[in-house]
């Protein structure tokens, strides 16, 4: 029979490692943060708003969404990169954070591959090319003949920003002219694009949609390969003849590198089990982001593929930001 004190020590023992297990099963036990990096009202934060409602309730405490925007997502995925990585404080963020940021600007203060790690994606979404109707260009071929004869300027919401590498990514393939006239957001690009101070633009979806269907703009396509559920009627730039042409962008949730596996796990499960809800896969597609999901594993190829993609274009372009 074993003495009593070394059956005491190997009980002690025992609980002490009982404790690490007990406390990962408890998890969350504090409010999480969900920070965003994007501001308010877009479809990113409407889109966290979604899932930080529904994960609240699954995982029974809150889950709070906090925006901090700036620097193209720079300030919010750094607050991220940089906070303790224990699962309680978890990124949403355009996809472009890893994927154009790194090569767009001059300086980082952190590094999105080796500082975050992708939980999956949450939905993808697509840029619409628009022009005011008095350019009276009502296809995408037109506005290619156009522009192989004149400069067309275009309107984006900002240097690096999707509307403006996507339409770069045009001009590479086609030979057209355009100049680039950057905003501070889609907003306002929009703003003057409804205004025909600027004659185009590829803007996000979502933002243009209810001024294409009350006719204050003309769709002529959307920049992935599949068309946007928003607009079934407007053809793919690849549908016109330039193939393979893909541009479609994601929202993707991220984690601190070195968040232990198992609460990665249950942020992966979290977003299958968002997904799966029919009623969130209406709301997202009201947003014109398509209810496209992944673990995390698949969400790091994408943001691989992206890299490769946009990084080529961004070097090829000059661009540099502080």
């Amino acid at each position: 029979m074993t003495p009593r004190p070394f059956r005491i020590l190997i009980a002690a023992a025992m609980l002490a490692a009982a404790v690490p297990a007990c406390a990962q099963d408890a998890y969350p036990a504090k409010p999480v943060r969900l920070i965003v990096n994007f501001p308010a009202g877009g479809p990113l934060d409407t889109v966290a708003r979604l899932i930080a409602e529904r994960a609240g309730r699954d995982l029974k405490q809150p889950v709070v969404v906090e925006n901090r925007s700036g620097a193209g997502g720079n300030i919010g995925a750094e607050a991220v990169a940089h906070a303790t990585p224990d699962g309680y404080t978890l990124l949403m963020s355009t996809d472009t954070v890893v994927t154009v940021n790194p090569f767009a600007y001059r300086k980082m203060s952190f590094d999105p591959v080796r500082d975050l790690e992708p939980v999956g994606l949450a939905g993808t979404f697509n840029q619409v090319l628009v022009t005011h109707p008095g350019l009276k260009i009502r296809d995408l071929k037109q506005f290619l003949a156009a522009g192989k004869d004149k400069d067309l300027s275009y309107a984006s919401a900002g240097v690096a920003s999707p509307g403006h590498i996507v339409f770069e990514m045009l001009k590479a393939r086609t030979q057209i002219r355009g100049t680039h006239v950057p905003y501070k957001g889609n907003a306002p690009a929009l703003s003057d694009v409804l205004a025909g101070q600027v004659p185009a633009g590829f803007l996000a979806t979502p933002t243009a949609v209810q001024y294409i269907k009350g006719g204050k703009l003309v769709a002529l396509a959307v920049s992935g390969l599949k068309r946007d559920p928003l607009l079934p009627d407007v053809p793919t730039v690849a549908e016109t003849g330039i193939a393979n042409f893909d541009a479609e962008f994601a929202f993707v949730m991220f984690l601190p590198s070195g968040t232990p596996a198992a609460i990665r796990a249950r942020w992966e499960q979290q977003l299958k089990t968002v997904f799966a809800d029919a009623d969130f896969q209406k709301k997202l597609l009201a947003q014109g982001v398509r209810p496209q999901t992944s673990n995390g594993a698949a969400a790091a190829q994408w943001l691989a593929a992206g890299r490769t993609r946009w990084g080529e274009l961004i070097r090829k372009l000059g661009v540099s930001l502080d």
